[in-house]
């Protein structure tokens, strides 16, 4: 099961389930079946999309781009990310790197990946054997088609049927304006303070927006996850958080735990203010309800509705909860819940 968080006034989150449930809470109990259709799989209307196969896709530094299909080649598979987010909630962007380990199929010249919006700084290669003897990376050259938001790694020597290697990239972004990838949200106290978090929505083909990756349920591979934060904030994710790392200037480091294996668009990261009020489900499982401190008195019976919403579906369903934990944030009145079953779940 997966939740989504709402905020009445600023989050726009969309889902594609199994049975596709959405249950709204202090409004009432509706159930509304949801196809997500991916706008990015449909037909170019500009005129991007080469219908001869022969052509070239030209980057946008004007060389010739290695790969001119709308879906990535499965050449090369990812199998686990290690990514590192720095949100700065002043300047409204972020900084960030990953270490993609990847698996190669078939011997390839070049990399495919997502990319939308982001400014990729540095791109390097290792082999099992560099990794072993503990070699430098070596340097990619990096090609960017906007129009199917795809970059391309190109790499010095022919990756190797068969073979792992690690790929690291450097980048950062501005947090979106709109309600797609990572993007910043506001919320007004009492008093009448106006308050900016981070927030995410990566379904149905977003990820992209927050970093480069096989952003196609199709390549499914583990999260270890890591957010670097201020004291006034907190950072959640898909698992429980390891340790938090103290660091010079204020900041703070949350590690989380690595999730199980997952497509993109279930990876959740969140730096807010809010408070919670934690509950244990009969399974086990721990469930907690964030809101802004103003709201943190409308949660108990979200809190309490949740536990009995998983206790029910895991009997209905006769499968239990997979992760350790699951949360949910509320903003105003309105909570989502979203319920699935057909892939793994994903938030707190």
């Amino acid at each position: 099961m997966d939740l989504v968080f709402h905020n009445s006034a600023m989050v726009n989150i969309h889902g594609k389930l199994i049975f596709n449930i959405y249950i709204v809470f202090y409004c009432s109990a509706i159930i509304l079946p949801h196809t997500c259709i991916c706008s990015q799989f449909t037909s170019s209307s500009n005129g991007q999309h080469n219908k001869d196969p022969g052509a070239f896709t030209v980057a946008t530094n004007g060389e010739p781009f290695p790969w001119h299909e709308l879906r990535l080649p499965t050449k090369v598979v990812p199998l686990h990310y290690d990514l590192f987010i720095h949100p700065n909630l002043t300047s409204l962007n972020f900084v960030a790197s990953e270490k993609i380990e990847v698996l190669v199929r078939e011997t390839t010249q070049f990399i495919i990946l997502h990319s939308n919006g982001l400014d990729i700084m540095n791109a390097t290669l290792q082999s099992e054997e560099d990794l072993r003897y503990r070699k430098s990376g070596k340097k990619l050259t990096v090609l960017s088609y906007p129009a199917h938001q795809q970059i391309a790694l190109l790499v010095p020597e022919k990756l190797m049927a068969d073979l792992r290697y690690s790929v690291a990239i450097d980048f950062q972004a501005k947090l979106a304006d709109g309600f797609e990838g990572f993007y910043k949200s506001t919320y007004r106290t009492l008093g009448g303070e106006t308050r900016t978090i981070a927030v995410m929505d990566f379904e149905p083909t977003q990820a992209r927006m927050a970093f480069p990756c096989f952003d196609e349920p199709l390549f499914k591979a583990n999260f270890s996850i890591k957010i670097r934060r201020e004291s006034r904030h907190i950072a959640l994710s898909n698992m429980p958080k390891v340790k938090t790392i103290e660091l010079e200037g204020g900041l703070l480091e949350d590690h989380f735990e690595t999730t199980v294996k997952m497509s993109t668009y279930l990876v959740a990261y969140i730096v807010c203010d809010f408070d919670s009020v934690s509950g244990t489900a009969s399974s086990g499982v721990k469930v907690s309800i964030y809101a802004s401190p103003d709201k943190w008195s409308q949660t108990h019976y979200a809190l309490e509705a949740s536990l009995k919403l998983l206790d029910f579906y895991e009997n209905y369903f006769d499968i239990h909860y997979p992760l350790p934990k699951l949360g949910r944030f509320k903003f105003h009145i309105i909570v989502f819940i979203r319920t699935c079953f057909d892939f793994f779940p994903l938030y707190m």
